[in-house]
């Protein structure tokens, strides 16, 4: 076949593209990278709809259908997010647009499930290879394992060079795809934050609980970066996390990863999306020794505990008395969401030798300029439990770690009051006895 021809055949103006979509149908594209700008900007100017159900997450671009005064204007799009990204929170805290509560792992079983079906996807993608075949890069996450289970009547690829092309189960062929774009989109690169003299400490505490020969989970934030810089003495790390980042690749240079203790994908980086520079998409960029797979098999409990060791370590924004912990919300407001954070925390729990740690500064400024415990009494009304008591395992800040599995409310109690801020430990003992649990 001359996959060559057939491309030209079906290459297209991004307005040409969207013209797939009708009134009430349900359009679903992946997280962060995996945006298609050129599709998403086509799409807010189709002025021929009733009414759009759009469904994607991690917005990281300033684009119209993820603006406020914009979608208060167009309530034709309707607009739901798994992970409720930088540029789309303003929407969701005036309840113009949504957000949908999901383990990452079982997002694409809301399809599977007959849940929700996407009527149309989209997906940025790299070039196409001699064979027909486009990577998702750095970015197949939930929208590939929804595409593979062909309950979908479009696709639409946004074909960018700055794509990398990854290796694992992440390939598209040129025959599932109806419409093609070309558009060279650039990719998002996160700033390298300064770590702070609390994160630090927070790290060096952590990192000292990690053995040699973990396998690593690290979320996002100021905490797993200061971890993964404090690694640097251990040996024969590996990687199976729902984010590949910068530090990996610092690790990967300085000998400390090379993934040969993994019991599951011995030698390779795995993982499920990538957010960096442009150091980690160059690394991730046609290397054998990474793999980036749908999160359906990534963030599995069961085949994430499949390697000994498996060492997760993801922040928090506030943990209660008996354990609850938030990490996505500020009182009712939504501010990112559940992501992978059930996931690995379970499968480090199943792993032999596992651990999850749950880290966390120990105050924070409100808005009213008053400092805070992160440690409360209880979580406030209309805050998100992300992390149910029953599941947590080890709580870190610059004051020490607590270990709550396996402790009855009073002793979990008592462990993170000896971890909280000193300023804060005289009125959280007060209000423990004020509960009497």
């Amino acid at each position: 076949m001359n996959w060559t021809e057939i491309y030209k055949q079906k290459l297209c103006s991004s307005e040409e593209a969207v013209s797939l979509i009708k009134s009430g149908d349900k359009v679903v594209f992946p997280l962060g990278n995996g945006i298609p700008v050129s599709l998403l900007e086509a799409l807010a100017k189709k002025s021929d709809l009733e009414y759009v159900e759009i469904y994607g997450g991690l917005e990281i671009f300033p684009l119209k259908l993820f603006n406020a005064d914009f979608l208060e204007n167009n309530p034709q799009f309707r607009y739901t997010s798994l992970y409720c990204g930088i540029f789309l929170r303003e929407a969701v805290k005036k309840k113009i647009a949504t957000y949908l509560p999901v383990r990452l792992a079982q997002g694409p079983e809301i399809v599977e499930k007959d849940h929700m079906i996407p009527d149309v996807l989209m997906l940025t993608v790299s070039p196409m290879d001699k064979h027909g075949f486009f990577s998702c890069g750095g970015h197949p996450d939930f929208v590939y394992p929804i595409l593979r289970y062909k309950k979908h009547r479009n696709v639409i690829i946004q074909v960018s060079e700055n794509t990398p092309r990854t290796w694992g189960d992440n390939h598209i062929h040129i025959s599932e795809v109806d419409k093609i774009v070309e558009f060279t989109q650039p990719l998002l690169e996160l700033p390298d934050m300064p770590i702070s003299p609390e994160e630090e400490l927070i790290g060096q505490y952590t990192a000292d609980m990690v053995p040699d020969g973990a396998t690593i989970q690290l979320g996002i934030g100021g905490v797993p970066s200061a971890v993964a810089r404090l690694l640097k003495e251990k040996k024969d790390l590996g990687v199976h996390s729902e984010m590949l980042c910068d530090a990996m690749v610092e690790l990967y240079e300085a000998g400390v990863i090379n993934n040969s203790k993994k019991k599951l994908k011995t030698g390779k980086m795995v993982g499920t999306f990538a957010l960096g520079t442009r150091k980690l998409y160059d690394f991730i960029d046609d290397n054998p020794l990474v793999e980036l797979h749908g999160c359906t098999w990534v963030n599995n409990p069961f085949v994430i505990a499949q390697n000994d060791n498996v060492i997760s370590i993801n922040s928090a924004l506030e943990i209660d008395f008996t354990g609850q912990v938030n990490a996505e919300s500020l009182g009712n407001m939504h501010y990112s969401g559940t992501g992978g954070f059930i996931d690995f925390m379970q499968g480090a729990w199943y792993s032999k030798g596992g651990k999850s740690f749950i880290t966390l500064t120990s105050t924070y400024t409100n808005s009213q300029g008053e400092v805070k415990s992160r440690i409360v009494p209880m979580l406030p009304q209309g805050a998100t439990v992300t992390g149910q008591r029953a599941e947590i395992q080890y709580i870190v800040t610059a004051y020490g770690v607590a270990e709550i599995k396996g402790r009855n409310f009073k002793q979990r109690a008592e462990s993170l009051i000896n971890i909280a801020h000193p300023d804060f430990r005289d009125e959280l003992r007060f209000e423990l006895k004020k509960l009497n649990i």
